[in-house]
């Protein structure tokens, strides 16, 4: 019988996306021995894998709420001329990560998917891998869930919640999609010629050295719908553009009544989102002007997975704490992105924008796992209701809660103590762009 290996860390990251690149590129740069465990061949989650781009808003008033490893990423990020904006390039995103991963020293170890978690009562000794070399063990001090899923939360029996409190429903998903040979001067053309088919929040002043934003065509898809050529579940079309590219980044397909946190929910969701991609695709193309040359040139590798679990923490962000601006006095994260539920069938969508000026904190206490001594949940998993998931799920908003995570494992690391017995004096320090 083939024996296991086993490898020891200081801290294990789980989960590559941009919570965890700040996990462990935080975390490696306060010293500790670090891994970031991630189940596809390269890092940047949803980021490249699921095509999401462009950041949401990220500043009150000119001032950046979310610094340290996230603006880090973005200052690479614009020196590969890979960034505009708020908006990137997948490929840059992953140049960019791989580069503070590499400063952070943290290994990496791809591939690597978390079948088992070993737990002895309330503290997890090591995690189980499958590897394209087989079975292998990791153990650490500390661990960080940064899947998106609460999937070690999960693995590891501690507690959780899923969806909306009431009804378990999930926010729908989406698969991005990307188009190329797109003429933007005659799409911008079109909708300032025609404002009342297009959302509200549009500026139709076109600036065309910046990223624009396109959201609507109302009319077109209620014909499409009615003549059964475009799913009923598909509302409007939206897409971002560079003028210069000729291309269009797409978060228009909605994928009702599929629960990403399962196998068979994942596989419905492919085949439905697809399935609306091509129905969009042909609607462009065939009636909408600018896009009368344009063509698919991919969708997302993975699926655009907005709710599944929440770890159950020491405190949960609620969406009072957001709508109110609420501040904490164990503060580690800060963000000013509002309530937004894209809601499953029988829902309705909610989108409560904070007034302007203002923005709301993250408390230490919500990346505490129950029950679990040594485990932080972070990202999407943050202890929070189902309307504080929906505000603090955006990627900047991750990426600080993913470094405040690597910031009180480092600083536990350096004291040899156990995470609630970090101080929150030194965390906060280490934490000091962001707070």
């Amino acid at each position: 019988m083939t024996s296991i290996q086993t490898s020891r860390y200081d801290v294990v990251v789980v989960g590559g996306g941009v919570t965890g690149l700040g996990a462990a590129t935080k975390a490696g740069w306060l010293g500790a021995k670090t891994l970031l465990v991630e189940r596809h061949a390269f890092v940047g989650g949803m980021a490249t894998a699921g095509m999401v781009s462009p950041f949401m808003k990220n500043d009150v008033g000119g001032e950046t709420l979310t610094r340290g490893v996230f603006e880090a990423l973005e200052e690479k990020m614009r020196d590969l001329n890979g960034m505009i904006d708020n908006g990137f390039s997948a490929a840059a995103f992953r140049s960019a990560a791989y580069g503070l991963l590499r400063e952070a020293g943290a290994d990496v170890l791809f591939g690597s998917a978390v079948t088992r978690v070993e737990r002895e009562g309330e503290t997890i000794t090591a995690l189980v891998l499958e590897t394209p070399e087989g079975t292998e063990r990791v153990e650490a001090k500390y661990f960080v869930d940064a899947t998106g899923d609460a999937q070690v939360v999960y693995l590891a029996g501690l507690p959780f919640v899923k969806g909306d409190e009431r009804t378990g429903k999930t926010q729908a998903l989406t698969l991005f999609f990307r188009m190329g040979g797109v003429d933007v001067r005659r799409a911008t053309d079109y909708a300032a010629a025609h404002p009342d088919d297009f959302m509200e929040w549009m500026d139709f002043d076109f600036d065309f050295n910046r990223i624009l934003s396109i959201a609507g065509y109302y009319s077109f898809v209620k014909r499409a719908t009615a003549a059964g050529k475009l799913s009923p579940n598909v509302k409007y079309i939206f897409y971002t553009t560079l003028p210069s590219s000729g291309e269009a980044s797409f978060n228009t397909t909605n994928i009702l009544d599929a629960d990403g946190s399962t196998s068979s929910g994942l596989t419905r969701a492919a085949f439905d989102g697809r399935r609306q991609t091509r129905q969009v695709v042909d609607l462009l193309v065939g009636e909408i002007p600018g896009f009368e040359n344009a063509e698919l040139i991919e969708t997302g590798a993975a699926l655009g997975v907005r709710e599944t679990r929440r770890a159950v923490g020491d405190y949960a962000m609620t969406g009072e704490d957001v709508r109110s601006a609420r501040k904490f006095d164990d503060a580690v994260a800060r963000g000013c992105y509002g309530v937004d539920i894209h809601g499953q069938s029988g829902e309705e969508d909610t989108m409560d924008d904070l007034p302007e000026g203002e923005y709301y904190e993250i408390p230490k206490r919500a990346l505490f796992v129950k029950d679990a001594r040594n485990l932080l949940a972070a990202g999407k998993c943050v202890s929070s209701t189902r309307e504080g998931h929906a505000a603090i799920r955006v990627m900047p908003i991750a990426a600080a809660t993913g470094e405040a995570s690597g910031a009180i494992v480092g600083v536990a690391n350096k004291r040899s103590v156990e995470l609630r017995d970090a101080p929150y004096a030194e965390i906060r320090e280490a934490l000091k762009f962001n707070l």
